[in-house]
């Protein structure tokens, strides 16, 4: 019963020293989040073709295939997409060109 009792005393030590390895080594983490999201566009499309409950699933898919594309959220009832991108990588013409050949053409909503 004792040896069972120190393996679990040195696991448990281990594991909280650990801790502090863990947070000084996440810490850059949350930085590097916060600058990828300042260097994101975010575009609002309006897609009015959009006219059953399977078309919304293929124009976020169709918009997420785009490289750079980090999110894309349908409102089927506003027929809207928008979608968060790496303007680095993709472009508003890129994304609209693949909604457009998924069969749904997309054009940035203005206001």
């Amino acid at each position: 019963m004792k040896p069972r009792f120190i393996i679990a005393t040195g696991l448990l030590v281990l594991g909280v020293s650990g801790l502090a390895l863990i947070a000084t080594v996440a810490l850059p983490v949350p930085v590097a989040a916060a600058q990828a999201a300042s260097s994101e566009q975010t575009t609002t499309f309006n897609v009015p073709g959009m006219t059953c409950a399977l078309c919304p699933v293929t124009v976020r898919k169709a918009m997420e295939s785009v490289e750079g594309v980090r999110l894309v959220t349908v409102d089927f009832d506003a027929r809207t997409a928008t979608v968060v991108f790496d303007p680095s990588k993709a472009s508003i013409e890129s994304i609209a060109t693949a909604s457009e050949n998924a069969g749904y053409p997309a054009h940035v909503k203005n206001g």
